[in-house]
């Protein structure tokens, strides 16, 4: 736990403290792939990185080609470590570009539950473009919302879940039937994060 917290001490582009962006880069893989879960756990130290070093940037333009990229680049046989480093700083894109301004309400959303609608049909199939539509809405719709905390969280775990099943299963990995899950057999509570 503190090489986690280590990792997220210079981090100035999310808003939310550096537990915050630990606790929703750690959420987003509780639903993901589990083999690709079983990954970025044997990589942490590379997929925490990249997220650190992400959500210091501004997002990245384009997630839905990045994802894709990262996909690409498990097929072609890039070593895991890096992929997992991709991996880390894509999600890290997602808090940069969704995460609200901190606070206290929004440090206590970030540990949980989150309450997400499953994953999308497409994203299970292998396509990031839902996620990226998500991801680039999302500041717009919580803005409207109020930036409720909760909802906040709750959205970035969402998107970061969905990326990753579209990452994992671009590459031709452990694919579930989509109509396992399909967004209409949620809303899914997904457990807190570490606290």
């Amino acid at each position: 736990m503190r090489l986690a917290a280590t990792l997220f001490l210079a981090a100035t582009g999310f808003a939310g403290s550096d537990r915050a962006a630990l606790n929703l880069a750690i959420a987003g893989t509780r639903r993901a792939p589990p083999d690709l879960s079983a990954m970025i756990v044997n990589y942490r130290r590379e997929y925490l990185t990249g997220v650190r070093d992400a959500a210091r940037r501004p997002p990245p333009s384009d997630f839905e080609r990045e994802a894709r990229g990262i996909s690409r680049a498990i097929l072609s046989r890039t070593p895991f470590s890096e992929v997992i480093r991709r991996t880390g700083a894509l999600i890290g894109g997602v808090l940069s570009a969704e995460a609200p301004a901190g606070g206290e309400e929004f440090e206590k959303a970030s540990a949980g539950p989150y309450r997400i609608p499953g994953v999308a049909a497409a994203c299970a199939s292998g396509d990031p473009a839902p996620a990226a539509r998500s991801i680039r809405a999302a500041r717009g719709e919580l803005d409207r919302t109020r930036g409720a905390p909760d909802a906040a969280a709750s959205r970035i775990v969402a998107d970061e879940t969905n990326l990753l099943w579209a990452i994992w299963t671009g590459a031709g990995g452990d694919a579930r039937p989509a109509k396992e899950i399909d967004e209409r057999n949620g809303p899914y509570d997904v457990p807190g994060a570490p606290r």
